[in-house]
């Protein structure tokens, strides 16, 4: 059912100039001009079809029915107000992130508590995917975005300079006799879809072969996430970078064989959109991020 109401830009107008007294104050209140006030007034009493004032020399007078009207309207105005200040604090407090299910899990997970300390009036929410998210559609204050560093769009700033590294299981080193590059021959290769650079490692750090590649076992998966557990397991060294591996190798469930690394050409940006000012609640929390990134 279609409800016809005022313009609320009139309604805010009268009540303020009931309270008031004076559009010239009302006008203060509202940061417009008086001449703006009087005309959203008489806007008002248009569509009411009634005067609201006596417009009187250097003095305002609200009519009979015009106190009335503001009798009814007042609380209304107030609850609005209200209820929009209690949701802006909400909004206030509150921080949306995204980034990929493996960093929200072995990067982020871990330190969440040091933060949710430091800052517990602070809502913290959670977007792990591995697709880029719409910043407006999803409601997304913050990104962590593994790419090139490039969108116009975008404030970028890096958090970290992505390269692979070559982990494994300490039982599995020792089985494996793996204290040599060469002797990746004869081990397991876990390989993750998302970071297939197995090639290009063997090609910089090895004399291994392309015959002889052929003949290594691999196991493949689609997270990286499940190839770290492999790893853990000892089921094969892993190629990742070094931040989603950093609880296991402080458990020595990990370790790292081979000072080597691959370095990359796209890395790790906390970025958001330039058009959309950070609220009080994603400053803390960007700020906190980079801090975590530089420890």
């Amino acid at each position: 059912m279609h409800k016809t109401i005022p313009p609320l830009r009139a309604l805010v107008a009268f009540e303020a100039s009931v309270r008031h007294g004076s559009f010239k104050q009302a006008a203060v209140e509202l940061n417009i001009t008086p001449g703006a006030v009087s005309q959203q007034v008489i806007k008002l009493e248009s569509w009411l079809g009634y005067p609201l004032f006596i417009r009187q020399v250097r003095k305002l007078k609200v009519t009979e029915q015009g106190m009335s009207y503001f009798s009814l309207i007042a609380p209304a105005l107030e609850q609005i107000s209200a209820a929009s200040k209690t949701y802006r604090q909400q909004q206030e407090n509150r921080v949306a992130i995204s980034l990929t299910q493996a960093l929200a899990s072995k990067w982020l997970g871990p330190r969440l508590a040091d933060f949710v300390s430091k800052h517990p009036d602070i809502e913290v929410h959670i977007n792990a995917s591995n697709s880029p998210v719409d910043f407006y559609t999803d409601q997304i204050d913050l990104a962590i975005r593994h790419f090139n560093g490039i969108d116009p769009q975008l404030e970028i700033q890096l958090a970290f300079e992505d390269e692979m590294r070559l982990f494994c299981s300490p039982d599995y080193q020792r089985q494996h006799k793996l204290f040599s590059m060469d002797t990746l021959l004869h081990t397991t290769l876990i390989v993750t879809t998302l970071q297939p650079f197995w090639e290009q490692w063997l090609d910089r750090f090895t004399t291994i072969n392309a015959e002889q590649r052929n003949r290594i076992s691999r196991l493949h998966f689609d997270q990286a996430l499940l190839s770290i557990d492999a790893a853990r397991r000892g089921q094969g060294v892993v190629l990742t970078n070094a931040l989603l591996v950093q609880e296991e190798l402080k458990h020595g469930e990990l370790i790292e064989p081979f000072a080597n690394s691959l370095p990359l050409e796209k890395h790790y940006y906390l970025v958001h959109p330039k058009q959309q000012p950070l609220n009080t609640a994603a400053c803390t929390f960007k700020a906190w991020l980079l801090e975590q990134f530089s420890a």
